[in-house]
């Protein structure tokens, strides 16, 4: 099993990934423009890690974060294992590894994960499902919320860090983060909370 260390990515790294990686990781409508990406970067309320061995690049997870009251609140944009290397156990080390380093004083991290109750064909409920029993099984908990984001249909999940929001407080700061990445009447449009 190949050890791995966690590094805050680079502005030309998060370039490159978004260039060259994440069309083949995750569907076209799921990933934003680089330009949002970089706006909050330079706001502070986006920050990228990687899991590296080597110079290489093994594994990616991306945040939009929003400092509230109880403390900065993160979620998960984007989190991806390199092609090659899926299904070794580097997602579930990396993801722990996240947990027991830059996300372990966190108020609260938030995930969204494809919602398989509205997955188009049967083989992409299956994908859906995969993904979904991926998180839980290592220690991510079901919030009981469930979001449309650009018709995107995703169930929210949370990391064990802190206490265990309530929905109501799973809602709100889910929607904190949310507004302070997009503009009010992209909000209002685009992102609705169940």
């Amino acid at each position: 099993m190949r050890s791995f260390e966690i590094e805050t990515l680079t502005l030309p790294c998060i370039r490159e990934i978004y260039a060259r990686r994440m069309s083949a990781d995750f569907p076209p409508d799921e990933i934003k423009p680089l330009g949002v990406i970089e706006r909050a970067l330079a706001r502070g309320e986006y920050v990228c890690y990687g899991a590296t061995a080597g110079g290489e690049l093994l594994a990616y997870a991306f945040f939009a974060q929003v400092d509230e009251p109880g403390g900065m609140v993160s979620l998960f944009d984007y989190y991806a294992v390199r092609a090659d290397l899926r299904g070794q156990g580097v997602g579930g080390r990396f993801l722990k590894a996240l947990m027991a380093g830059p996300l372990r004083d966190m108020a609260c991290v938030l995930l969204e994960v494809d919602d398989p109750d509205f997955a188009p064909t049967p083989a992409e409920r299956a994908v859906c499902e995969r993904r979904l029993r991926f998180y839980l099984s290592n220690g991510l908990r079901d919030t009981g919320v469930t979001a449309e984001v650009y018709g995107v249909a995703f169930r929210v999940l949370a990391l064990p860090v802190g206490a265990m929001p309530d929905p109501a407080e799973t809602r709100r700061v889910y929607a904190a983060v949310y507004r302070a990445m997009l503009a009010k009447e992209v909000f209002d449009s685009k992102v609705r909370i169940f």
